[in-house]
């Protein structure tokens, strides 16, 4: 699973290459998709972006922080398609999909819980 934080660029680990069909260059259509909501957000990233070192065993991209500037935090699926055009969008334009998962969207400042103490008060039966 893919941990992001919403504001924050990261790097996420993906097995793009094991299935990737194309010569270089290629590139890979990201594609998240919002459980609840149905949110759509789509990105390309160039093939030649993986900073891995192994790019035969994983694939490492850097998810720069403006592609989820506006999203709504919580789960995702994810998918990740092969393609030969830098500026494609469209799923049906593409040659394969090389990858599919899951994605969770945090915020950048952890939940807090409101404490209260305040006297605890008994009233008992002397009877």
């Amino acid at each position: 699973m893919i941990q992001l934080v919403k504001g924050q660029t990261s790097n996420i680990i993906v097995t793009l290459t094991e299935k990737t069909t194309l010569s270089t260059p290629v590139y890979y259509l990201f594609v998240f998709t919002h459980e609840t909501t149905k949110e759509v957000i789509s990105f390309v990233i160039p093939g030649a972006a993986d900073l891995s070192g192994y790019p035969k065993r994983f694939n490492e991209f850097l998810i720069d922080s403006s592609y989820f500037l506006h999203a709504s935090i919580g789960k995702y699926t994810y998918q990740v398609y092969e393609q030969i055009s830098f500026v494609n969008k469209d799923i049906s334009r593409t040659t394969s999909m090389v990858e599919n998962g899951k994605m969770d969207l945090n915020t950048a400042t952890p939940f807090a819980f409101t404490e209260y103490d305040e006297a605890t008060n008994f009233k008992q039966y002397g009877g």
